[in-house]
């Protein structure tokens, strides 16, 4: 490759009249990004190729035709940024709302992110970016969520960030809103959002983003003044699936963003939890998770904190057993008692007691509901209690 860089004057939003080679490597990658048709996976490609953004940006026009996958359409533009003025004012607005700017090849950049197949080349952050180095749980939901939906969102968000947990949701109307008020009230929050930071969506948010960034922090992939555009949110999801150990379900439509959330995080190996609700009510993506077994039903935020308990001790914290939330009756305390101390499927289940599946589905549910054990996807018990 040619890496001759032509000393051609530019004015640089910030530092005035500049030569274009003394653009700082960030700069060139804010720049490429602004380029219509470049993605992710294409900029990644241009990094290979050339070795750094900035020798990328000014390469000839005839290189970048000869790369696979960078047609005319392309090429057309490849100048174009000399004269535009969307970069620079990006750069401005993200100097002035004191906007950190981190591209995917700094060292702070998160590196779940990196397991996605096209991770956000430039992230835009507002607040303490090393949250989301922590151990986080996503909460989702629905806009227009019930008042049962939006209090369950903001007390397993309360409780949950009470245990050190970062809250991460998408600053949206109903569950999202819910989830990160409940956990600044002990604890911390990130929002990822669709649209630019000096476009905060909904306005009515505007309040909460402010608060959010001085006790956790903002994010989003899009310039400064993008505004919010319906095919930015779910594009935004995969973003809060990927940061997150799991994600919590509070209440759906089968047809929603949360359950693009859902199914973001379960491809990438993610636990999935839902709670249970109304059949008459807005929670068809929560009961459909359940019915295929995708997701495992939770109905306290500490039975999703003892999920984790393996995962942050190494394995080595003996965990004390739940307490029953109702006395058993005869036959539960029964079937208790049979029940080994390790998981076990549902039909091993049936060998050991030799009961009717019939009757055996009702013990359980009535012992699961009475926190008695635990149920798993795919029809996987456990025992919480020592004894009935």
């Amino acid at each position: 490759m040619n890496n001759t860089i032509a000393k051609e004057c530019i004015n640089h939003p910030l530092k005035g009249v500049i030569y274009a080679n003394e653009l700082e490597e960030l700069e060139a990658l804010v720049i490429l990004s602004s380029i219509e048709s470049i993605g992710s996976v294409k900029i990644r490609q241009l990094l290979q190729v050339f070795g750094s953004a900035l020798l990328a940006l000014l390469a000839d026009p005839s290189e970048i035709a000869s790369l696979p996958g960078f047609g005319q359409k392309i090429v057309a533009q490849w100048t174009l940024w000399k004269s535009d003025s969307r970069w620079r004012n990006n750069l401005v607005l993200a100097d002035k709302e004191k906007v950190q700017i981190v591209p995917i090849t700094s060292a702070v950049y998160p590196k779940k992110l990196l397991e996605l197949v096209d991770p956000p080349i430039i992230l835009y952050v507002k607040g303490d970016i090393s949250l989301i180095k922590s151990k986080c749980i996503a909460i989702v939901g629905t806009r227009q969520a019930s008042i049962y939906g939006n209090e369950t969102a903001k007390k397993f968000a309360k409780e949950l960030a009470g245990m050190g947990y970062v809250i991460l949701s998408g600053l949206a109307r109903g569950i999202d809103t819910s989830a990160h008020i409940g956990a600044l009230e002990s604890g911390t929050t990130a929002a990822v959002i669709g649209s630019g930071l000096a476009d905060i969506y909904p306005a009515e948010n505007r309040f909460l983003a402010d608060k959010i960034c001085k006790e956790g922090c903002l994010i989003s992939e899009f310039p400064m003044a993008t505004p919010p555009d319906r095919q930015n949110f779910p594009q935004r999801n995969r973003i809060v699936s990927a940061l997150s150990l799991g994600v919590v379900l509070i209440e759906a439509p089968i047809k929603s963003g949360a359950m693009i959330t859902m199914n973001n995080g379960r491809a990438m190996g993610k636990k999935l939890f839902v709670l249970p609700g109304r059949i008459d009510g807005n929670f068809g993506g929560n009961h459909s998770l359940l019915k295929s077994g995708l997701a495992q039903l939770v109905e306290s935020s500490e039975e999703i904190a003892h999920s984790f308990d393996d995962l942050f001790s190494g394995g080595q914290k003996a965990v004390a057993p739940l307490k029953l939330r109702i006395p058993l009756d005869k036959e539960e305390g029964e079937l208790l008692q049979l029940l080994p101390t390790e998981e076990m499927a549902i039909e091993e289940i049936v060998q050991r007691t030799k009961l009717p599946i019939s009757v055996l589905n009702v013990l359980l549910m009535s012992l699961v509901l009475k926190g008695a054990i635990k149920e798993f996807p795919g029809k996987v018990y456990k025992k919480q209690v020592s004894n009935g």
